[in-house]
C-alpha cells in the first residue's frame, strides 16, 4: 500500500477537544477541534479516543480498546493501532500535487479558500487485541465504527461550518494523468487529431483547457464497449498510455484509457460526470473540442 505525508496548515492552532451537547444530539458526544466539529454516536461513547497533538491533522479518532491491547502487548509505540480516521487541511497546491498519484485512503470532502479539507484512513485493519478470539469478537463493532466514520464525519463537519463547500475529486488513471498534464509543468503530452495530419502544430497555452478536464469532471470505470467513429487523443509517451475522447453523439462523457503492459496493449472506459450542477452540460470531449480548436486557430 502506498503512504503518504497527510500536512495541515502550520497556522492553524490547535485547540482542546471538548464534549457537549451542543445542537448535536442530547445522547451523542460533541467533538469540536480546531475548527471543526462533529460528533460520536451514543453507542460509540467511551470506546473512542480523540487526539489533537498531530502537527499534520486537526483531529484523529482511534478505537480505545486497540490502543490499549497494543500496549498490553508490549508495543505502545505503535500509533497506528486502532486508528479510525483523521482530518487534514492541505493547501490547494499540495491537494493538486497529491492527486497526482494513488491517493490511498485520502478524500477530499471540502475546500476553503486555498485549503482543502482530507478524510484519511488507514487502507488495512488497525483492530489489535490481545488474543485472537478477542480480535474476532471485536471485528463487528470495529466494522460499524469504520462505516459511522466514513458515512457521517466528513458530511457533519461540512454541515457544522458554513464557510466550507464540499469539493471531490476521484483518482482513476484518467484523474492522475489529467492532474499531471494540469499540475506537473514537466509532464509529456501529445494532443493527436486527425484534424492535425500534414499540419505544423502552433503553440498553445493549454492551462486553461487541462484545469478544466482536471477540476470539471469526477471519473468511474464503465463496462461499456466503445463506439466507432472520431475521438482526440491525449498521450503520455513516457508512460505508453493514452486517452481517447470520443466524437460520438451519446460517447461525449466517455473516455477510453489505452495502455500497455510489457508490449501488450489493453483499454477500460471511463464515464465522466460534472461535479458542479452549473456544469452539467460540460462533457471532456467538449473541453478538448474546444482545446483542438484553439490549436488549428494558433490561439494562445
Amino acid at each position: 500500500m502506498r503512504k503518504k505525508m497527510m500536512m495541515a496548515a502550520a497556522a492553524f492552532a490547535a485547540m482542546a477537544v471538548m464534549m457537549t451537547a451542543g445542537a448535536f444530539a442530547a445522547e451523542n458526544e460533541r467533538v469540536e477541534a480546531n475548527g471543526i466539529a462533529f460528533e460520536i454516536p451514543a453507542e460509540f461513547s467511551g470506546l473512542l479516543t480523540v487526539k489533537t497533538d498531530d502537527p499534520d491533522m486537526l483531529v484523529n479518532v482511534f478505537e480505545t480498546a486497540s490502543v490499549e491491547a497494543a500496549e498490553a502487548l508490549g508495543n505502545p509505540e505503535d500509533e497506528g493501532a486502532g486508528w479510525l480516521f483523521g482530518i487534514s487541511r492541505v493547501p490547494e497546491a499540495e491537494v493538486d500535487a497529491l492527486r497526482c498519484d494513488p491517493m490511498d485512503g485520502m478524500e477530499v470532502f471540502a475546500e476553503d479558500d486555498d485549503f482543502c479539507l482530507i478524510y484519511n484512513h488507514p487502507t488495512d485493519v488497525r483492530l489489535v487485541r490481545e488474543t485472537q478470539e478477542e480480535f474476532e469478537e471485536g471485528l463487528e463493532l470495529y466494522g460499524r465504527m469504520n462505516q459511522w466514520a466514513e458515512e457521517n464525519v466528513p458530511a457533519e463537519i461540512l454541515a457544522n461550518n458554513a464557510e466550507l463547500d464540499p469539493q471531490v475529486f476521484t483518482n482513476t488513471d484518467v484523474d492522475m494523468f489529467l492532474a499531471k498534464v494540469a499540475y506537473d509543468a514537466g509532464t509529456n503530452f501529445e494532443v493527436r487529431s486527425l484534424l492535425f495530419a500534414d499540419q505544423d502544430m502552433p503553440l498553445v497555452d493549454a492551462k486553461d483547457h487541462l484545469e478544466e478536464l482536471a477540476d470539471t469532471f469526477v471519473f468511474s470505470e464503465t463496462d461499456e464497449e466503445a463506439p466507432d467513429g472520431e475521438y482526440f487523443v491525449l498521450a503520455f509517451p513516457d508512460e505508453n498510455i493514452r486517452f481517447d475522447f470520443f466524437t460520438a453523439p451519446g460517447f461525449e462523457e466517455y473516455v477510453r484509457e489505452v495502455y500497455e503492459v510489457e508490449g501488450e496493449e489493453f483499454e477500460r472506459m471511463f464515464i465522466a460526470s460534472a461535479k458542479d450542477a452549473d456544469d452539467v452540460n460540460e462533457t471532456p470531449f467538449g473541453v478538448m473540442q474546444d482545446w483542438v480548436n484553439d490549436i488549428l486557430e494558433g490561439d494562445d
